[in-house]
């Protein structure tokens, strides 16, 4: 990152510049990674051979830059500036050893190029787990039965606030059926944080929900700002998960009011429909911060071995 980027530099105070998005406290975790994170040894202990992370970012480089350009209008300080191989290392250097491929289409006629995109780079990642993506348009189911019967897609990633969509066009109900009845995971951006959308909320997931009750469904950063919301929906919905995305942390993207204290327990009742996830290398702090905060909540050790790695390898693997 360049001096002046959302961070004032090394030798002074770490300030973060004005933004509609704050931080709970006075003080701020460091943007860059230590030389050795100090969660490491802990996660060890717990007998976690290394953290799988559910939501990580990775578009061609030219998108990525876009959306690099939308986080500094708002002040959102990223540190991880890197080219893909650097940025795996910091991965792998923070104990992150399995982690996601994530992009989402924005329009139409572009995700059938970045599963293209995806699929003809995710093996120079070591450890990623390749995701698709797909967008209300003719030919959708087409190019997703290529996903996952040609290229092996372990899942796909869908983004209802950037892509405008909604879950419940019936132009999507083939690609949706066929997913269900093929056990592919989505992982969907459906709530409200950090910024409300034409079609995000559980007013228009709970229906998509209804229409697909054994659809293997994450939804991104809990759902915040209803966590509560989307949390009463696991209950019923055993193939329903939420991940960890920048809720437990210091900065407020999903939500100035959101009461994080109150959402700790779902950790613990549903702790097998939970996955950590970080939003890598979109995130205004280190690595160690995510995986810190989740570390020191009052959860048992149990709860943090499927949270932060067990679910996901079942998810994935078994």
């Amino acid at each position: 990152m360049e001096e002046g980027e959302g961070v004032i530099s090394s030798n002074k105070p770490d300030i973060r510049l004005s933004s509609p998005f704050s931080w709970r406290g006075d003080t701020f975790p460091p943007i860059l990674d230590s030389e050795m994170p100090d969660h490491l040894s802990n996660i060890r202990d717990l007998g976690i051979p290394y953290i799988f992370d559910i939501h990580t970012h990775f578009f061609p480089e030219t998108v990525m830059k876009l959306i690099w350009r939308w986080f500094d209008n708002v002040n959102w300080a990223i540190g991880y500036r890197l080219p893909e191989a650097e940025r795996v290392e910091r991965l792998h250097h923070n104990g992150i050893k399995r982690f996601t491929t994530l992009n989402y289409a924005h329009k139409a006629n572009m995700a059938s190029s970045l599963n293209d995109w995806t699929y003809a780079n995710y093996r120079n990642w070591k450890g990623a787990v390749p995701f698709g993506t797909f967008y209300p348009e003719e030919g959708v189911i087409a190019y997703v039965k290529k996903a996952v019967e040609e290229y092996g897609f372990r899942g796909f990633k869908l983004h209802c606030e950037v892509s405008k969509l909604n879950l419940n066009r019936p132009e999507l109900a083939d690609t949706f059926h066929y997913l269900q009845k093929k056990q592919i995971p989505i992982l969907i951006h459906t709530g409200t944080a950090p910024l409300p959308g034409e079609f995000t909320g559980i007013q228009f997931f709970k229906p998509f929900l209804e229409t697909y009750p054994k659809l293997r469904v994450i939804v991104a950063h809990m759902g915040a700002h209803e966590i509560s919301a989307y949390a009463s929906l696991l209950e019923g919905y055993p193939n329903l998960g939420l991940d960890t995305t920048m809720v437990f942390v210091d900065f407020l993207a999903t939500g100035k009011t959101l009461d994080v204290d109150s959402a700790i327990p779902y950790l613990e009742k549903y702790q097998n429909q939970i996955y950590f996830g970080s939003d890598f290398p979109n995130i205004p702090y280190n690595l160690n911060h995510p995986i810190r905060r989740f570390l020191d909540l009052p959860i048992s050790n149990t709860a943090k071995q499927k949270i932060l790695y067990q679910n996901a390898e079942n998810l994935f693997f078994k």
